[in-house]
């Protein structure tokens, strides 16, 4: 009976929280599906979360069970930046407040033992909600000036005749720019949530974890400038084989990632998931 009602009480609050976060997530999975090739992979980011959670489960039944009111209060923060969000047309704090809600849920019914074994998978979650378009752009510009540089230096390596300015490369016949779609930010993006999820899940001793997600930004950087030159270099300025470049360097980068994990002293996390 204690069982059944402990279900009951948890589809309510699913129930509750699906119709109270309904407009905010059908926005989320709107961005998603209408930029999949910056933000496509937070289709994966509340799967895995979920499964972070499940491989956890022994440890959780075993958690001491406790109320903590520090969580009621999480829970009204939450749904207060729920609403500024909303009235504000501030997207990512509407989408932020939903991890406040969850955690203070989670605190509030399981206290912080419980709290402290998922916490990682609710944090995890962050991966998903997309940057604000001006710390996108603040972010990509750079990243843009570097890519256009070495793309440069890189042509006159091989002979190529080439002038920059800017994010703009003048070849003999063609000017081209190094766009925002091109900056390596969505890389970036994309691999630091793999980056995390690998450290997480392989690595012991926060030395080791750290010095893994520190690996990602030269990574993913080197990764992107060395797609776009290879790009600039065979002619292939867009289309499929431009796209398809782009997945072969990500595999790359995450291959150099995994080897990175590999290097790296200490040892691997006793009990990681699969």
């Amino acid at each position: 009976m204690g069982r059944l009602k402990a279900l009951i009480g948890v589809l309510i609050l699913t129930a509750s929280l699906g119709i109270l976060y309904l407009p905010v997530l059908r926005e989320l999975v709107a961005v998603w599906m209408a930029d999949m090739s910056n933000m496509g992979y937070g289709f994966f980011i509340p799967p895995v979360a979920a499964y972070l959670v499940w491989e956890r489960r022994n440890d959780l039944r075993i958690a001491p069970g406790e109320h903590a009111w520090g969580g009621y209060l999480l829970v009204l923060v939450g749904l207060a930046l729920l609403f500024l969000g909303r009235a504000g047309d501030l997207n990512v704090v509407a989408e932020g407040s939903l991890i406040f809600v969850l955690f203070g849920i989670v605190l509030f019914l399981g206290g912080p033992k419980l709290t402290a074994q998922v916490a990682f998978p609710l944090f995890y979650l962050a991966f998903m909600i997309p940057p604000p378009s001006s710390v996108y752009y603040w972010l990509t510009w750079p990243l843009q000036l570097f890519t256009a540089r070495f793309s440069t230096d890189t042509l006159h390596l091989f002979g190529y005749p080439a002038l920059l300015h800017g994010v703009y490369i003048d070849l003999p016949h063609v000017r081209l720019q190094v766009a925002a779609a091109c900056s390596g930010f969505r890389s970036l993006m994309s691999l630091g949530a793999a980056g995390i999820l690998l450290a997480y899940a392989t690595r012991s001793g926060w030395a080791n974890r750290a010095l893994l997600i520190a690996s990602v930004l030269p990574i993913a950087i080197l990764s992107n400038t060395v797609r776009v030159a290879v790009n600039i270099l065979l002619g292939t300025y867009a289309g499929t084989y431009h796209t398809i470049t782009g997945w072969m360097l990500f595999v790359l980068a995450t291959a150099c990632l995994l080897g990175v994990g590999a290097l790296l002293p200490g040892r691997e996390r006793t009990g990681a998931p699969a």
